[in-house]
């Protein structure tokens, strides 16, 4: 990490060797990521679905805890020691129960300190084209997503964190969402992450691009060229995710697991358990059927016994169907 002559870290963000996995017994869901970004820059975060991206973001706002002491903002440790200034806005928001109550928007917002940034607050309120006598309850998902980047764009940030966020906003929101956040970065120095599946008229928008393939960063940040016109940002993250996926099934088939339809060998168990009959012993059978699915996975013929599976619920059985057990 470099820094000036009083010590202060020229890196917004300094993230080096990151690993991460939900306990100790599974695998690393994050392995010697890094992401180094100075003050001003805007990132966009490419992968494709479960290559780690929101987990990363999460991490970066002292949502998660990591062993290793690897991810800095503003020179601070993100856990220990989270800095000021740092704002992180995911899709998981919509979903609160409170921010679908019935509320009225000016109060939602005064809650929250809006009346302490009016000016920033009413300048968001326009760009956003939001009505402050919305009622949460009431307004559409799209229209409830501006509400959230509302209230946390208002206060200045110094890094902020962006998972999916636009994903329900017209092309016109959007638009002038971009442009507000550019002249953040390039008037006050602010440092943006943003991890989006949608490129339409992005071309304008990073400085650097992430690319995270399977946990892994595996290439240097790539600085992106906007006036070039040599790249296309939509072929290149086109160009990443196929790699992403090719990679993902080599690794799979190395390990018996394969996405889509499954093997004649598999189907032709699920066929004999749909037309077994129901066995005396509901609990064993339920059991005994689990344990056979599993192993029939792992040989290349299924030698189960014909018993159908069933459950007990309030005294009574009920047959339990076979897309339940086998998840």
């Amino acid at each position: 990490m470099t820094s000036n002559s009083n010590g202060e870290s020229h890196l917004a963000i300094d993230c080096h060797k990151l690993d991460f996995s939900w306990n100790q017994d599974s695998e690393l869901v994050l392995e010697g990521v890094d992401l180094n970004l100075g003050k001003g820059s805007r990132c966009l975060l490419i992968g494709a679905n479960g290559a780690g991206k929101s987990t990363l973001l999460r991490i970066l706002a002292g949502k998660r805890l990591t062993k290793t002491r690897a991810c800095k903002i503003l020179g601070q440790d993100v856990f220990m020691n989270p800095p000021n200034g740092v704002v992180y806005l995911g899709t998981e928001w919509s979903t609160n129960p409170v921010v679908r109550s019935d509320i009225v928007v000016s109060e939602f917002l005064d809650s929250v300190g809006g009346y302490r940034h009016k000016e920033r607050r009413d300048r968001l309120l326009s760009i956003l084209d939001v009505d402050l006598d919305w009622h949460m309850h009431q307004i559409s998902d799209g229209e409830r997503r501006r509400v959230q980047l509302c209230m946390g764009l208002m206060t200045e940030w110094d890094v902020l964190l962006l998972d999916e966020v636009t994903v329900d906003l017209d092309v016109l929101v959007r638009s002038d969402l971009i442009n507000f956040l550019i002249q953040e970065t390039e008037t006050r120095g602010a440092t943006i992450v943003y991890a989006t599946h949608i490129f339409d008229g992005l071309s304008s928008f990073p400085t650097h691009i992430c690319h995270l393939q399977l946990g892994r960063t595996p290439r240097p940040l790539h600085v992106w060229e906007a006036t070039s016109g040599v790249e296309d940002l939509f072929k290149l993250a086109l160009q990443w995710t196929r790699e992403d996926r090719d990679l993902r099934r080599i690794k799979e088939k190395e390990t018996g697991r394969v996405r889509g339809p499954k093997k004649a060998d598999e189907v032709s168990v699920l066929q004999r358990f749909a037309a077994a009959s129901f066995d005396s012993s509901p609990t064993s059978s339920y059991v005994r059927w689990h344990r056979c699915l599993l192993s029939s996975k792992r040989r290349k013929t299924p030698k189960c016994s014909s018993k159908s599976t069933t459950t007990r619920t309030d005294g009574e059985y009920s047959i339990v169907s076979f897309s339940d057990v086998v998840d």
